[in-house]
């Protein structure tokens, strides 16, 4: 996802020396081979002609840490059997129900390839990979904000999920104008990768793991910026304090200061989903270079900046905008602000000004009102 973000152009592709330094990972870990990759469990169950045939054409069996990572992200299947909230294609959003399970998939077309690299030609392995559009489509209506440092540097305790985890509570209880949360004991205890037995498969006491809840907790209160109290309650059914007890400590500060971000990034999600739709029509229509490699992003802005194909322009703008700020509610005064925009963001194209789109705060004010209930 953050390469996605930051990488416009190449962003089906995956390069493993990049993700270990963004993410503060050792190259040689993640090269290392993984003690029981998914892909070997597949390649079992070919027959002895197509396994020779996969190792006499040199075919990538994904065993190392980060190929196992990324082979399991296109294989396994996440599955929503309770109901699941998603935006599809034409943004009409779609409420599954219990019964209605539904099955996602992040990765599709997972394909390794070899490049060479830097003044010193050296060779090296990448992924090149589509993700899911359900997926990519969800990035622009829900996410929450996390800290690379955080993350990177609560992993080496095992606790990077915890931290993403609160950070989400702490999302929603912003959303739901609330402060206090309740979890479930062993629900926590997951989030802290807290085992309930030991090596010899004997139980580690309740009170033990309780321990360790309570310091893992601490610790990322104290590593990062969530602001939170906590302690342990006794809810119905139990004799003993066992739920967890969490109070964020939200200001009128904190709630304007995220009201701020989310218009922010309202806008910033616009652009950047502009951006993308134009690189798209411009790749799939006016650009000859098919190998996402070799991609003269010059190329591209010189087409952007360029008058000719107005309609196409067009329509990627409307659209683009209606995947963000939803339909133009049948008036046409509100088409008419978007038909302005339009001309506004493409005069700036054609007279190579910088390129950027003029919001009315009452746009974006009142679509966070209405959608996102801030």
């Amino acid at each position: 996802c953050y390469n996605y973000q930051q990488n416009l152009f190449n962003n089906n592709v995956f390069d493993p020396y990049d993700f270990a330094k963004i993410m503060g990972y050792d190259s040689s870990y993640l090269r290392h081979k993984h003690p029981n990759p998914v892909f070997m469990e597949d390649f079992k169950k070919m027959s002895k002609e197509q396994q020779e045939e996969h190792l006499d054409k040199k075919y990538t069996c994904f065993e190392s840490n980060i190929e196992n990572a990324l082979y399991s992200l296109w294989k396994k299947e996440i599955l929503f059997s309770y109901g699941a909230k998603f935006y599809n294609k034409t943004d009409n959003e779609e409420i599954l129900e219990a019964f209605q399970n539904t099955r996602l998939i992040i990765i599709h077309d997972l394909q390794a390839i070899t490049v060479t690299s830097g003044k010193t030609k050296q060779k090296k392995k990448i992924y090149t990979l589509t993700l899911d559009d359900r997926f990519l489509h969800n990035l622009t209506k829900y996410f929450i904000r996390g800290k690379i440092n955080s993350v990177v540097e609560l992993r080496k305790s095992k606790l990077d999920i915890l931290y993403l985890k609160m950070l989400q509570e702490k999302e929603n209880a912003i959303f739901n104008k609330i402060t206090d949360v309740e979890i479930k004991f062993e629900t926590i205890c997951h989030w802290c990768c807290i085992p309930n037995k030991k090596n010899d498969k004997t139980d580690i006491p309740p009170k033990k793991r309780k321990q360790w809840v309570m310091e893992a907790l601490q610790k990322v209160n104290n590593c990062t910026d969530l602001n939170y109290t906590f302690s342990a309650k006794t809810s119905r059914g139990q004799r003993f304090p066992y739920t967890i007890h969490v109070h964020f400590n939200l200001d009128i500060a904190a709630i304007a200061k995220k009201k701020n971000e989310n218009r922010a990034d309202l806008i910033y999600i616009f652009d950047e989903t502009l951006h993308r739709d134009l690189i798209k029509l411009w790749k799939e229509g006016i650009c000859t270079e098919k190998n996402a490699l070799a991609i003269n992003k010059q190329e591209f802005y010189k087409w952007l900046h360029e008058d000719k194909n107005y309609e196409e322009k067009k329509n990627v703008f409307m659209i683009s905008y209606f995947k963000i700020f939803g339909k133009a509610e049948g008036t046409q005064s509100s088409l008419y602000q978007r038909n302005k925009k339009f001309e506004t963001f493409y005069k700036e194209c054609i007279t190579n000004q910088p390129v950027s789109i003029h919001f009315c705060e009452e746009d974006v004010t009142t679509l966070l009102a209405k959608n996102y209930n801030l």
